[in-house]
């Protein structure tokens, strides 16, 4: 049964055209519907009804009354009618607008006010199943509407006609005319011309900053860290790296007065008054006080405080990233097997219960993300691994997805990444680390092998995240879903369909083109711009910078949160006895005669005379704080638009996992294997980012676990605005949050999905 909005006429091309069925002296002219009653007549009606039958089920009928009968025994008339006897509708009469119902033959009145041309120009009728109620509506311009009265279905509205009629209760000289326009269409015929376009622009761009307006701007609180330790060195709390410091790294209050006073005035001029430490910049601390011409403002989501600096959450944040450090150039693959892994997990569970991550820990979903999907299968996401099955290529070149290259038209992109030197780590020493606080610059210092292998360690993973852009994983993702043809990924000399034609991954249900075969199928049109490729494209790079905005104002604007790298240097002076802070035990416990001891502080071990937390980069940590994590959020975000726009549900063919070496990929034959989908894959996509950071040393497992809900929310705001715009009909995006719930968007609502 088609849906009740799919049935359109703007009543302009002068017949009914087998669409409808009329009676009485009705006219289609003039581009609209024209009904004159006979003067004098008794009981005269005219009017149209649909030939065919609608579902009104969470849809609905519209018109726009250009002019009613005049009052009196004049009636003007639109109904959702099941039969004779049982209709909803809107009338005119006697210089009032009504909202009524027929039941059963017998007609009740459930609202009657003064009819007003102006504020009453459009009526409609409309149902939404998850609340069971129908909705008697009006507005003066279709972008407001107000309810003349709303109570539950009062019979079945899955099979019902449309009538706009007028007629005569009563004998009246000069009845008038009544006129009708645009059945659920945009407007009046104006809206086919130039300026009416540009008023209709205008007024989506309102319809929009409506939806942003209602949005409630949340207060913003922090840890207080800022405060909380009045005993000690100002600050040692916060993040400070890039100001200066004194002999011990502990921040100097003057650079960090110079740091608060411009955020607080907000004064352009103040932020170039910053006291600095040495040459490394701040990175953007105006970017939070930026705004948006679409999705929500960057100071309209928000995230809890982090944990704070003396406490034991914190402390056993600390003591995963330690046993990330450790495990850097463990390969994934030998995690069942390999003893420094096996030592973590019986830290994490016994030492550092508290540390965010999965629990009870064990060698699968050690050092994992928690959100669905993401202790699934390997520990690297599939679309961090392979490419996409093309037949046409040569073997080794692209014809098989195991092979790792990612089709991008003509070109192709490499799943592999250079290979960063194992074993080799920075700001060990004291002397480094303090230079780094002050803000040396010592970028670049990478060490690199001169060969490129997939990700296959938590090393390899930190250095993809050291260069990027965050979203270009996320493009990549999209080219695989848009790419991968149907039938066997690691056989693609027999495939027999076509790349980027035969899709093997289908679109969202809520897609209006797709799935194909589905009842959303068009039997005339693709998606390209809009629901299509570009669509997607467009949309990531959109939420990318925005996630990135919002993040940066929780960053600098409100939690100033310090770096592990900061952290560290208080743990090393602790230990050493350079100075005391109060750190929960638990950490220092650990590295002097618990399970991280062998690895630190004495000669011979690992990492010896240093309690520092060993860094991927030679810069360490980047210039701006820790909590949120900008490549956390804008792969919340990111995630959110690849789940809204493709099939989550669909199954992971033929997975892989990267061998020891890096230098192959190997199927995938866990007992979870046949788990793997497409939505788990995209989760664990955004984690592996996030995460990968994390095994960096430059972020916490908190700014994980938070950063990524901040962009889901900047996108959820961003396609609830998005979804003002089209003109296909009933399109929605539906995905599933990281809560594991399910929402549906649409017409610039956000609902949840049973």
């Amino acid at each position: 049964m088609p849906s009740a909005s799919t049935f359109r006429d703007d009543f302009n091309d002068g017949t009914f055209s087998g669409n409808w069925n009329a009676w009485g002296p009705v006219r289609e002219v003039n581009g609209r519907i024209e009904m004159r009653p006979v003067a004098n007549g008794t009981d005269d009606w005219t009017g149209i009804s649909s030939v065919g039958v609608y579902d009104l089920t969470d849809s609905y009928f519209s018109v726009e009354v250009v002019q009613v009968l005049y009052s009196g025994d004049g009636h003007t008339t639109f109904e959702a009618q099941l039969d004779l006897d049982n209709r909803c509708e809107i009338a005119v009469s006697d210089g009032r607008i009504r909202a009524q119902k027929r039941v059963g033959g017998l007609w009740t009145s459930l609202s009657s006010a003064p009819y007003d041309p102006v504020a009453h120009r459009f009526w409609r009728i409309r149902h939404r199943s998850s609340l069971g109620q129908v909705f008697w509506e009006v507005s003066p311009d279709r972008k407001s509407w107000t309810a003349l009265y709303v109570e539950g279905a009062p019979f079945a509205v899955t099979a019902v006609v449309v009538v706009v009629g007028a007629g005569l209760a009563g004998g009246i000289a000069v009845p008038g005319m009544a006129v009708f326009d645009s059945l659920n269409t945009p407007g009046t015929a104006l809206s086919r011309r130039v300026e009416e376009r540009r008023l209709s622009a205008r007024e989506v761009r309102e319809n929009a900053a409506a939806v942003a307006a209602a949005r409630v701007h949340p207060e913003h609180f922090n840890n207080n860290d800022e405060v909380n330790h009045p005993d000690e060195e100002p600050f040692v709390g916060s993040y400070s790296k890039g100001l200066r410091h004194d002999a011990l790294g502990d921040p100097e209050p003057i650079s960090y007065g110079s740091l608060l006073r411009a955020l607080e005035s907000r004064d352009p001029g103040d932020f170039e008054e910053i006291v600095l430490g040495g040459a490394l910049k701040l990175v953007n601390p105006q970017a939070g006080l930026a705004f948006e011409l679409s999705g929500p403002d960057p100071q309209a989501v928000t995230m809890p405080p982090a944990p704070r600096f003396a406490s034991d959450v914190t402390a056993h944040e600390m003591g995963e990233l330690y046993w990330m450090a450790v495990a850097r150039d463990v390969p994934f693959a030998s995690y069942g097997t390999d003893p420094v892994i096996a030592a973590a997990v019986s830290s994490l569970n016994s030492e550092f219960p508290r540390y965010g991550g999965p629990s009870p820990v064990t060698t699968q979903n050690v050092f994992r993300g928690i959100y669905p999907g993401e202790q699934v299968g390997p520990y690297v996401s599939q679309f961090l691994l392979k490419g996409n099955a093309d037949p046409r290529k040569p073997d080794g070149q692209g014809r098989d997805a195991d092979e790792g290259y990612v089709t991008y038209g003509a070109q192709r992109i490499d799943q592999r990444v250079l290979r960063v030197r194992q074993g080799v780590d920075h700001l060990t020493q004291f002397s480094a680390w303090l230079a780094a606080q002050n803000g040396a610059d010592t970028r670049g210092q990478d060490f690199f092998d001169p060969s490129f292998i997939f990700i296959r360690s938590l090393r390899d993973g930190a250095n993809y995240v050291h260069f990027d852009q965050v979203v270009n994983a996320f493009y990549n993702a999209a080219f695989i879903l848009l790419s991968e043809p149907s039938g066997s990924q690691l056989s693609g000399a027999g495939l027999t369909t076509r790349p980027q034609v035969d899709m093997e991954f289908r679109l969202n249900e809520g897609n209006p083109y797709d799935p194909p075969g589905s009842t959303r199928d068009s039997r005339t049109q693709v998606g390209f711009c809009t629901f299509g490729p570009e669509h997607i494209l467009q949309a990531l790079v959109e939420v990318a910078g925005r996630a990135c905005r919002a993040v940066w104002w929780q960053k600098w604007g409100v939690h100033r949160r310090l770096r592990p790298e900061e952290y560290g240097g208080r743990v090393h002076n602790q230990v050493t006895g350079a100075r005391s802070y109060p750190l929960d035990p638990s950490i220092t416990s650990s590295l002097t005669a618990g399970a991280l001891a062998p690895y630190f502080g004495q000669a011979g071990e690992k990492f010896p005379n240093s309690y520092l937390l060993p860094q991927a980069y030679s810069e360490g940590a980047p210039t701006h704080p820790a909590y949120g994590a900008g490549h956390a959020t804008i792969s919340g975000a990111c995630a959110t638009i690849l789940k809204a726009f493709f099939d989550e549900t669909k199954s992971i063919e033929s997975p892989v996992y990267p061998r020891g070496d890096g230098l192959a990929l190997l199927a995938y034959t866990g007992a979870d294997a046949a788990q793997m989908t497409v939505g788990g894959e995209i989760n664990k996509l955004a984690g592996n980012i996030a995460l990968f950071r994390n095994a960096a040393g430059v972020h916490w497992r908190s700014d994980y676990t938070f950063s990524l809900p901040l962009g889901e929310a900047v996108a959820i705001g961003l396609l609830q605005e998005m979804s003002l715009l089209f003109n296909e009909d009933d399109a929605f995006f539906q995905l599933t949050r990281f809560d594991g719930t399910t929402i549906r968007i649409f017409d610039g609502c956000v609902e949840a999905v049973d």
